[in-house]
């Protein structure tokens, strides 16, 4: 199994205590579909300069990416979300990118606890 970062656990126990292991793979199945489908979106709307839509899928990615324990994801997509609401173009699609990182390197032990190989 991949390395699971230390600062999921506590989210990772609390998750497992209400549902157990059975719950716990469906949310990252969940939550592996639905964030690859908004990154997608939020790339396509990044390319189109359309910031307010990269901080509103930025924010439908961050609550659930912290309450799966993915919280450094969590972290790039609040920053993205402020950015863009602020009307920082730059600093929100340089987000665009590091939310990307991010879920490039929590992406293995998220499938790894959804069960997927």
């Amino acid at each position: 199994m991949s390395q699971i970062p230390d600062d999921a656990k506590p989210a990772l126990d609390m998750l497992r205590s209400v549902g157990g292991d059975e719950m716990l793979a469906m949310m990252m199945q969940t939550f592996l579909q639905f964030a690859e489908e908004r990154l997608a979106t939020m790339v396509e709307q990044a390319s189109l300069g359309n910031v307010s839509e990269v901080a509103s899928i930025a924010h439908s990615l961050k609550s659930s990416a912290r309450q799966l324990g993915a919280l450094a994801l969590g972290e790039v997509c609040a920053v993205t979300e402020a950015a863009g609401k602020a009307g920082k173009t730059e600093l929100a699609l340089d987000g665009v990118e590091a939310i990307q990182r991010e879920f490039v390197t929590a992406k293995p032990w998220l499938k790894a606890l959804a069960g997927e190989p």
